[in-house]
């Protein structure tokens, strides 16, 4: 089976410069899941919504990126690790390098995002 990434849209983006410098902590918060297009039976979607508290700025990015296999999607795929694990792994440095210059763009040090475990996440997701 072959797995290719097709496509990936920015379908969200605020972002948000403050006016006094925040003594806050930064924080990131990461949402990720997955979904089959009915009408598509060869194709996958998977979604992020990040969202950074900068001391500079406040940023939300809500993303979906499209796979497509060269065989139809069974239902052994679904619960596989693939869609949960290796697609995000496979999608996330381009949302990563899509922040970056987003915000160095944008006139601010450029947002580094940490590396992600998506094994660890999604044994997480299981467990709560």
């Amino acid at each position: 089976m072959k797995i290719q990434l097709e496509n990936w849209k920015v379908l969200k983006v605020n972002f948000s410069a403050k006016t006094d410098i925040s003594k806050d902590e930064n924080s990131f918060d990461l949402s990720t899941g997955h979904f089959f297009p009915e009408d598509e039976v060869k194709s996958f979607g998977v979604g992020f919504e990040i969202e950074i508290i900068d001391q500079n700025f406040d940023l939300f990015v809500h993303a979906i990126f499209m796979f497509s296999l060269d065989e139809e999607i069974t239902e052994e795929f679904k619960l596989s690790n693939f869609p949960k694990i290796n697609a995000p792994a496979i999608a996330f440095p381009y949302l990563r390098a899509y922040i970056s210059n987003l915000t160095l763009q944008s006139g601010y040090s450029p947002i580094m995002l940490p590396s992600i475990n998506f094994v660890k996440a999604a044994k997480d997701k299981e467990d709560s």
